[in-house]
């Protein structure tokens, strides 16, 4: 078959001591979805690029991360508990293809990983001394605000203005040290598993993994 990913052998680790202005908030565990972990998990690498873009954002800010890897099984229950929510509100057809947009479907196949599966995805929203900064919608509303760029419009309030130089800020900070930003989710950003190789036209570095007793990581192989 040849090679098709990149795998660097990096372990998950957790992003909750890594720097004073990375605050961990683990927003499914708080929720209490199905297999959430009371922490927040990233590739060493990824945790790395995370470093790089705080240099680049005002001091008086921090990142406020609410997810990283996800297990298969809190995937599986994102996943029903969103499909449930689109066909309340949509034909079968068009709640297909929005679920599509925000959820991607569970999968332990190592080559076909859902993106936080492979801990190369991060959800991150920016704070300061007085809380989480306002940037248009909650995590996880699936509107047409969450897109990245739906502030980026000419006619304004100055409310507005803020949040979108707020986005521009984020967006920036990732984006610059190597970060795929999703165009759905001003919060979602994605750095060496195979939504970011697409993009950039390379092999994946990242593919799916499972934590270990020691909070670590080790590959998911296939049968």
């Amino acid at each position: 078959m040849g090679e098709i990913f990149n795998d660097k052998e990096e372990a998950l680790i957790s992003v909750a001591h890594v720097s004073e202005r990375i605050k961990v908030f683990p927003y499914y565990f708080r929720h209490h979805i199905p297999g959430a972990q009371n922490d927040c998990f990233l590739r060493e690498g990824v945790v790395q690029k995370l470093l790089a873009a705080l240099k680049s954002i005002p001091e008086e800010y921090h990142f406020v991360i609410l997810d990283g890897w996800r297990s298969y099984r809190t995937q599986q229950a994102l996943y029903d508990m969103h499909q449930t929510y689109f066909l309340q509100r949509y034909d079968k057809k068009e709640a297909k293809k929005q679920l599509s947009r925000f959820v991607a479907a569970p999968s332990m196949d190592p080559y076909n990983p859902a993106p936080h599966y492979t801990g190369g995805a991060v959800d991150l929203t920016l704070a300061n001394e007085k809380g989480w900064l306002d940037m248009g919608t909650d995590f996880d509303e699936f509107t047409e605000k969450a897109h990245s760029l739906f502030y980026e419009k000419e006619l304004l309030t100055d409310e507005e203005k803020n949040i979108r130089d707020r986005r521009r800020l984020l967006r920036k900070s990732m984006i610059d040290v190597g970060f795929r930003s999703n165009p759905d989710e001003w919060w979602h950003f994605d750095y060496g598993n195979p939504l970011w190789a697409k993009e950039n036209n390379t092999l994946p570095k990242y593919m799916g993994i499972e934590l270990t007793a020691k909070k670590g990581g080790k590959h998911v192989e296939k049968d």
